[in-house]
């Protein structure tokens, strides 16, 4: 038996999946828990740890997870999906604070908001989708960052 979603939007995810769930969509379900919680340590202000890091799980084989879930998937959304996705996640450009913990805080509180609302599965899959390039962009930008 799968253990308990830690996040609300996990747990929407799984109920807007077609069951038996298969083994690739029970890794991203974990995978997607390991994420929202690094991302709510890095909207805290964590820096010990970054939302770009392996435990945010960006690793190659983390990032293979969330392809082989979210590909089957892309492109299953319309138009009021994305704009109530954007909605909360174009916040955060707007502002001010330009460090991992802006967009840290606007992916999670658009993944609560999702869930909150029992938001319809086209609009979690877009969110995944954009949570996924929003990850990426934060990763190439640590990488960007050094001494030198």
């Amino acid at each position: 038996m799968p253990r308990p979603p830690r996040h609300p939007l996990t747990a929407a995810v799984r109920r807007a999946l077609a069951r038996p769930l298969d083994r690739s969509a029970e890794s991203y379900l974990r995978l997607l828990d390991r994420r929202l919680a690094s991302l709510a340590r890095v909207a805290a202000g964590d820096a010990g740890g970054t939302a770009t890091g392996g435990a945010a799980g960006l690793t190659g084989a983390e990032r293979t997870v969330a392809r082989r879930f979210l590909s089957p998937r892309e492109g299953r959304w319309q138009d009021g999906d994305e704009n109530l996705v954007r909605g909360y996640l174009d916040r955060w450009e707007r502002g001010a604070d330009h460090g991992a913990a802006a967009p840290a805080r606007a992916l999670l509180e658009c993944a609560s908001a999702l869930a909150a609302i029992g938001a319809p599965p086209g609009a979690l899959w877009f969110f995944l989708w954009e949570m996924e390039s929003i990850l990426a962009g934060l990763a190439e930008a640590d990488n960007e960052e050094g001494p030198c």
